[in-house]
């Protein structure tokens, strides 16, 4: 196939990966189990997941706008080479933070960018692992074109995080990768679940250790836990690595596993966890509850036909300061809006002096009338020039 035609845009790798999904063993590097039945069941698995997936592209500017966030300077200065306390800190601060705002979601942008970030710090950037190569190589399943190797790694063009939850406090992430001018994809042999399990008191340090290095790319080497930051170990202890196993051969998760031959993909699941902090600004409600506030005329089916539609929503951020919210205005239709999904954010409560009274998380939930149609939208996250209003 030519360059050209594999070139992708932003957007692009979303449909590249359902693409290759349909048969795994053809289109994703080294999934050579993806051709039995449970390789194709685990690939329809996560291809229902991709489809019902709220998608959120970050352009260029907006990214960069992340890289330069507070929490995410502080995790990154002097080239990455923290101790660990300070690394483990930010991990904790950035946890506490983590919700999703829809309960799947997908989150793709440039693979360019975040090797250049990765660089500057002189950390793991998204390539193909030398081992999975020889594994691939010897297997004969997919691997991108060698011509476009540079010192003996494929690098990516575009990168994606399919992020879910199943409706409790659990989180899981799963990364994804393409190459310019190449068809082929790179899927994570490992996903990350986080607040996945019960926390094992069990664990030994050495446990501990290997999987915070699997899960968050914190590396204690020759540091006591006792150095982590106060809930850190626990933290570790309730989340846990998932296997791709019905796809990839044992070495290969091996490699992986054990060899920590994805470095690169604790720190992209942690740019996603920075983009989610930039996206969940606070909506301010300076308007205390009234029983009449949202009372108008009695809502009655209209005489029209119900209609479906799509359309790409562009957020503009960072809003640091959150958008505040207008009283509903009293209903003048005899009808209501269409059913569409309102994504999850923050909500802080200020009394009429603009003083904090409260923050809560409001999780994603439907509002409007299904009878009149479904509207369904995508994102587009980009850079706010002038602090204007956005999709809500």
């Amino acid at each position: 196939m030519a360059e050209e035609d594999n070139h992708k845009e932003l957007g692009d790798l979303y449909p590249a990966v359902l693409h290759a999904l349909r048969k795994p063993h053809k289109r994703i590097v080294a999934a050579v189990g993806g051709d039995t039945d449970e390789g194709r069941a685990q690939a329809k698995m996560i291809s229902n997941r991709l489809r019902v997936a709220h998608r959120m592209d970050i352009d260029d500017r907006l990214l960069n706008i992340v890289f330069e966030q507070p929490s995410w300077v502080g995790m990154t200065k002097d080239q990455g080479a923290l101790p660990v306390s300070v690394m483990t800190e930010n991990v904790m601060e950035s946890y506490q933070e983590l919700r999703l705002p829809f309960r799947t979601c997908w989150m793709e942008f440039s693979g360019k960018l975040f090797n250049e970030e990765m660089r500057k710090h002189v950390w793991a950037v998204g390539c193909i692992h030398p081992d999975i190569w020889k594994i691939a190589d010897r297997d004969g399943t997919p691997k991108p074109d060698r011509t476009n190797i540079f010192a003996g790694n494929m690098f990516f063009d575009r990168v994606g995080v399919l992020a879910w939850s199943n409706g409790k406090s659990d989180k899981a992430f799963l990364c994804f990768g393409s190459f310019d001018g190449d068809p082929a994809i790179y899927m994570s042999v490992l996903g990350r679940a986080v607040d996945g399990r019960e926390p094992s008191l069990s664990s030994n340090d050495v446990g501990v250790m290997h999987q915070s290095l699997l899960l968050f790319g914190v590396d204690f080497e020759d540091t006591d836990l006792s150095e982590a930051a106060p809930g850190y170990v626990d933290l570790v202890n309730r989340c846990q690595t998932t296997e791709n196993s019905s796809m990839f051969s044992k070495e290969i998760l091996e490699h992986v596993y054990e060899q920590y031959a994805e470095p690169w993909a604790p720190q992209l699941t942690r740019v996603s966890w920075e983009i989610l902090r930039v996206l969940n600004y606070p909506w301010v409600d300076r308007h205390p509850a009234s029983p009449n506030s949202n009372k108008g005329n009695k809502s009655k089916r209209p005489n029209i036909a119900p209609y479906d539609s799509y359309y790409r929503c562009t957020v503009k951020l960072p809003k640091e300061d959150g958008i505040e919210m207008r009283p509903a205005p009293l209903r003048v239709e005899k009808y209501g809006k269409r059913l569409h999904v309102v994504r999850g954010h923050y909500r802080t409560f200020k009394d009429q002096f603009g003083d904090f009274k409260s923050r809560t998380w409001i999780p994603q939930h439907s509002r409007g009338n299904k009878a009149l149609g479904v509207v369904h939208k995508d994102y587009f996250l980009t850079v706010d020039n002038n602090q204007g209003d956005d999709d809500e």
